[in-house]
């Protein structure tokens, strides 16, 4: 009876030990802000501060003290210096040194939210000094704006999610594509202070054959016309920033469908508005259209002012100037457009 009884209580101890160790690795082991991490936990990939797609702004000082990760770090002394960069990802952790001269209120800026952070205390190397987790999946911009004070403040490395990346702060992301009857529809992220964007396309993926060019501003719905329904395209976007071109975005494909002789699907109230349409010759037209038909024909104008997109484009005329059709469609020509007007109805 006692041996038997011996044998199951080590059983059970060797389990709790078990669970025990797996608890304190997972859990108590965890990095705090505040305490020296010289490599990156698991889950977490790190860059150094010398990384390509970090932009210094000011005066900043690469330092080969030797204690910092990789031995290099980069600090300044300069109120309102900055740091820039974008990742994608979900969480983030910056890693500097701590010392009693440090600032005690540094300002991050996190997609348009700030906060503030501290490098003051105990004098410490690659010590973790940021933490934000819990983002959600996708881009996000930093910047890191260095206070008024009389000290230093530094960056020693950059950590993200181990499946994240860190981003040219000048590359689009988040590009995506929806297909339309012989057209295709894209979208991507803002890049701050892009002259313009230059998306590329074609029929197989990674071979753009194509080229058109996007305005700055119509980064949020950039229509590509003239595709064959039925065939899969794939494109990319670049943004060109004091006249260079920046890396790819992601790949986004689609495949344009046609849409028949289907009626549209009638728009909830407050959806529609009054497009007037003055040409050249002074002559108005006037539709009645739901506000994605108007906001699809101002991105064609705009895009055609940006130098790409077809020189027509036609704006159903639904029950306008009846008559036996099946469907009556106006082509505008963008030349003889002189200014159009957008009267949104009230909900």
């Amino acid at each position: 009876m006692s041996i038997r009884f011996t044998k199951k209580f080590g059983i059970l101890f060797g389990v709790l030990l078990f669970v025990m160790i797996t608890f304190f690795n997972s859990s108590s082991y965890a990095a705090s802000v505040g305490q020296r991490l010289s490599e990156p936990e698991e889950g977490w990939e790190r860059y150094d501060d010398g990384n390509k797609s970090i932009t210094y702004l000011g005066s900043w000082v690469h330092d080969y003290s030797g204690d910092e990760y990789n031995s290099t770090s980069k600090w300044t002394s300069q109120s309102g210096a900055q740091i820039k960069f974008s990742f994608y990802g979900t969480k983030l952790r910056l890693i500097g040194t701590r010392y009693p001269d440090r600032p005690n209120n540094v300002q991050i800026t996190i997609d348009n939210i700030n906060e503030v952070f501290s490098q003051n205390g105990p004098f410490s190397r690659q010590n973790l000094t940021f933490e934000k987790t819990g983002l959600s999946e996708g881009r996000h911009n930093v910047t890191i704006t260095v206070p008024q004070f009389s000290g230093v403040y530094d960056l020693d490395a950059i950590d993200i999610d181990k499946n994240g990346k860190l981003l040219d702060v000048n590359t689009a992301t988040n590009l995506k594509a929806t297909a339309g009857d012989s057209q295709v529809t894209l979208k991507w992220d803002q890049i701050e202070n892009a002259e313009s964007y230059t998306v590329k396309y074609g029929t197989e993926s990674g071979k753009y054959t194509e080229t058109a060019t996007a305005a700055k501003d119509v980064y949020g719905n950039f229509i590509i016309p003239g595709l064959t329904n039925g065939t899969k395209y794939y494109f990319v976007v670049s943004a060109k920033v004091n006249g260079v071109d920046s890396e790819y975005s992601n790949e986004a494909s689609a495949t344009p469908q046609g849409g028949g002789s289907q009626p549209d699907p009638e728009p909830t109230t407050g959806d529609r508005a009054i497009l007037v349409v003055t040409m050249t010759t002074g002559l108005e037209k006037e539709f009645d259209l739901s506000m994605k038909e108007v906001n699809d024909f101002v991105a064609w104008y705009e895009g055609k002012q940006a130098g790409s997109g077809s020189a027509s484009y036609a704006i159903n005329k639904h029950d306008n100037n009846k008559g036996p059709f099946s469907s009556r469609k106006d082509y505008m020509l963008y030349d003889r457009i002189l200014t159009f007007e957008v009267s949104e109805y009230s909900k």
